[in-house]
Order: C-alpha cells, then sequence, then structure tokens
C-alpha cells in the first residue's frame, strides 16, 4: 500500500538520499541541508511510503492565482517501473484537486515522466529554454480538468 506522509525537517538526510538518486541532466537535485530544508518548510513535501520504507518524494508548491506546481516527483531507482509513481502522483493529484490549476515542468528527454504525466491526463503547454539555468530546456505541462 502506497501512502504519502508530510516531510518534517527531520526527514531532509532522507530527502537529501532520495534527490542525489536521481541527480542528473534531466533532474536537478536539491542537496543542501539549507535547501532541503527550506523546501520543507515552504513546499508541501511528502515522502512516498511503501508500508514503513521510503519509496520516493513527491510534492507542490502554491503559486499565484490559485495554481499548484508540482515540484518533485522521484523515485528511488529500486522502485521505479513498479507503478510507485502513478500512484504517488495520483494521491498528489488529489491534494491539488482544489487548484483550477495544475502545472510542471519536465526535461524532454525524460520519456518515462512524460509518458507518465501524459496518463494522469497532462497536455504539453509549452517548451523553456534554460528553465533553471542550467543550459537544459523543459517542457511545461498542465493538467486538464
Amino acid at each position: 500500500m502506497i501512502t504519502l506522509k508530510r516531510a518534517i525537517l527531520s526527514d531532509w538526510p532522507e530527502i537529501a538520499k532520495i534527490e542525489k538518486s536521481s541527480n542528473s541532466n534531466t533532474y536537478s537535485a536539491r542537496v543542501l541541508e539549507k535547501e532541503i530544508k527550506d523546501y520543507i518548510k515552504k513546499d508541501f513535501v511528502f515522502l512516498i511510503k511503501n508500508k514503513t520504507v521510503t519509496a520516493g518524494l513527491a510534492s507542490f508548491k502554491l503559486l499565484k492565482k490559485k495554481t499548484a506546481h508540482c515540484n518533485g516527483l522521484v523515485i528511488y531507482p529500486k522502485f521505479r517501473r513498479k507503478g510507485f509513481g502513478v500512484k504517488a502522483m495520483s494521491l498528489l493529484l488529489k491534494r491539488m484537486n482544489k487548484y483550477p490549476r495544475v502545472e510542471l515542468v519536465v526535461h524532454p528527454h525524460n520519456t518515462s515522466a512524460i509518458s507518465l504525466y501524459f496518463s494522469l491526463g497532462f497536455i504539453i503547454e509549452g517548451w523553456r529554454d534554460n528553465y533553471f539555468g542550467d543550459g537544459e530546456p523543459r517542457l511545461m505541462m498542465i493538467k486538464k480538468k
């Protein structure tokens, strides 16, 4: 059974470990203690739990105009391609359901994530070059209502 557990400040080492497991040119990991603690304080950050085992994290933040921005979905490599991402994202979307606009950004080469988001009703809204200042482009996706 997959559940989402709201992260607390003392979870920062686990979040750092999850983030580091996915750092690549398609995902810019948060790795500094202060950065992760600020993330926990300012955003809705959840540990993805498979019973008592942590499988990853999922998060969103609120923007102006009643917009929820999904700003994190990271699954430990050993739990990938087993349905954890779909289930976690579905649970996260339930938490964001009251917001008229749900959006996210994804690297255009991250085809697994793009397929997952399409399966949950997201569509591509646009393309941004150098979105995070890392020289890499991102697709802007929104959830169809």
